[in-house]
């Protein structure tokens, strides 16, 4: 095909472009997250305070990161005005509670000018020397685990359910089921 003899002398932000109009599917972002740190604050109600306030808010995620291939296809889709959305599953493989948020941008490091648009939480907390990944978060809203089911990890052939409850991953890759 001709995008696969173009891929060699490209460079790695036209290689994404180009693998994501071969897929044709918009990727999405399924992020895990607990209050266990809060004692009596509501991490998503304190996203959304900011988000009101400021038209954005900074959702940072500890732990592993998210590869760097996968975050430049996330920008590039929120560039080309794709609806691009990360999902936040907050309590146990059980029983958990789904958000959906829209991305506006996803990156390893918190930009310095842009500190006020994280929950005061995470300076009392000192958690930003502890995150690893930050996405720049322009909604939030809860949504019902049926939402969720048009989707599908996209490293398992698993329905999205199973692979919740049998990884302990605190992230995935998601693309609409086919």
């Amino acid at each position: 095909m001709y995008f696969d003899a173009l891929l060699p002398i490209l460079n790695h932000k036209h290689r994404n472009k180009i693998a994501q109009m071969k897929t044709k599917t918009a990727i999405h972002l399924l992020v895990r997250f607990s209050d266990s740190l809060l004692r009596d604050r509501d991490t998503i109600s304190e996203h959304n305070h900011v988000i009101k306030r400021e038209g954005a808010v900074w959702f940072g995620k500890m732990g592993a990161t998210v590869a760097q291939r996968h975050i430049d296809v996330l920008n590039n889709q929120v560039q080309e005005g794709v609806p691009t959305f990360v999902y936040l599953v907050k309590g146990n493989r059980r029983k958990s509670t789904i958000y959906r948020g829209s991305l506006a941008v996803a990156s390893k490091s918190l930009p310095k000018e842009e500190k006020h648009l994280i929950p005061t939480y995470y300076a009392d907390l000192d958690i930003p020397k502890y995150v690893r990944f930050w996405v720049k978060l322009t909604e939030i809203v809860p949504i019902e685990f049926s939402d969720l089911q048009k989707m599908q990890v996209a490293s398992s052939v698993l329905p999205i359910r199973e692979t919740l409850f049998k990884s302990s991953s605190g992230h995935f890759i998601l693309r609409e089921a086919r």
